[in-house]
């Protein structure tokens, strides 16, 4: 090998991230990297000569020299040539979890081994807060499932929304995007290696945060199967419906656009239940321009309207389906259950609100939300 090349091969082994460690036949160090030093705190000079089982606590340290014994007699590799999971030890006797990846090599007439150390701690604790996490989504799952049923029975005897049926599409309509982030967020921290505290905060505050949404939307739909009264709060509608299109993904060949007014949307409604009918409207709208389009959104208040608009260049409503839209069970779509409308009215009508419609067949449409400013003397 030139001067050259060994010089590079150095130079990589000094500055890789990675702990290398190369040990001959009988476990005896050989050499290891700075990184190996960082890892374990022993020095260099500390580790040359000694056995690699210095490293390593029980029972690992006593099972190491009989595995490579048992490998060089009879080839029966348990680590070599395969990464795996292991414990390492440190000069301070504190343990870590770390993964090793073991080659073998000859060099001359010298079988040497050569390992690569990676600390996997962050990962570990990453898998526990994962673990952690899938337990409260399953109790909290659980426990709105219970109540779910409950409001199903409930509802079977409601003669505002007819079946069961329609219920179960109301709840797929709403939730099956807020699985669908809780999903991407799983995916990432199962296999992303070595993730950074930042990126692992970010999914684990995306999963809390959908599923809080996830909760949000089933307690509204409960509620409505119910028809309890809405919790009634001074809400700013312009925040509310920036965080509602944020949430909601968007091809790129659909626009939308925000024309409200900075201050003045200040109506009284229970946020939860309201929400679910601009999403479902921004739903309506994304699906009715296949094309692609702009949805826009308009607002404007006086002392005793708050209106919403919410606009699409889409395919628009025949002048004979326009009046029936909002009825449980139609729907102008190929696909679906016909209840995110009729679901939207009666949440409206329970807070005080209407929704009124127009529509040009291949122009668009115009849904608008009327809702009452906040007072303190509201009432059901």
């Amino acid at each position: 090998m030139h001067s050259q090349d060994k010089a590079v091969l150095l130079a990589i082994l000094e500055a890789a991230v990675d702990a290398i460690i190369v040990i001959d036949s009988r476990g005896t160090i050989q050499t290891v990297n700075p990184a190996t030093s960082t890892l374990f705190g022993f020095s260099k000079e500390e580790m040359l000569g000694k056995n690699v089982n210095m490293l390593m606590p029980s029972p690992f340290r006593e099972q190491h020299d009989g595995y490579l014994s048992n490998y060089l007699k009879t080839g029966e590799a348990k680590i070599i040539g395969v990464g795996r999971e292991v414990v390492g030890k440190r000069k301070d006797g504190s343990t870590f979890p770390m993964h090793l990846a073991v080659s073998e090599m000859t060099l001359g007439d010298q079988t040497l081994f050569a390992g690569i150390v990676r600390d996997i701690t962050d990962l570990k604790h990453v898998q526990n807060q994962l673990a952690q996490a899938n337990e409260q989504l399953e109790q909290r799952v659980q426990e709105r499932t219970s109540e779910l049923r409950t409001a199903q029975a409930d509802l079977l005897k409601s003669e505002r929304l007819a079946t069961l049926g329609q219920v179960s599409g109301g709840i797929a309509h709403e939730i099956r995007n807020p699985l669908n982030a809780v999903r991407t967020s799983v995916y990432y921290l199962r296999n992303v290696q070595n993730p950074s505290p930042e990126k692992v905060a970010e999914h684990l505050e995306r999963i809390d945060r959908q599923v809080s949404l996830i909760d949000n939307v089933i307690t509204a739909l409960s509620d409505i199967a119910r028809m309890p009264e809405p919790a009634m709060v001074s809400c700013d509608v312009n925040e509310l419906l920036r965080k509602i299109v944020s949430s909601i993904s968007m091809p790129r060949n659909i626009q939308v656009e925000l024309d409200l007014p900075e201050t003045g949307l200040q109506a009284g409604i229970d946020p939860n239940q309201v929400s679910i009918v601009f999403r479902n409207l921004l739903r309506n709208a994304r699906d009715a321009m296949p094309d692609g389009g702009m949805i826009r959104l308009t607002g404007q208040a006086d002392s005793d309207d708050v209106v919403v608009h919410v606009s699409d260049t889409g395919v628009g409503i025949q002048p004979d389906d326009l009046a029936r839209v909002v009825e449980p069970l139609f729907s102008t779509k190929a696909r679906g259950m016909g209840l995110g409308l009729a679901i939207s009215v009666a949440i409206l009508k329970k807070n005080h609100g209407r929704l009124e419609v127009e529509s040009e067949v291949g122009k668009g449409t115009t849904f608008s939300v009327h809702l009452k400013p906040y007072s303190t003397e509201q009432t059901p």
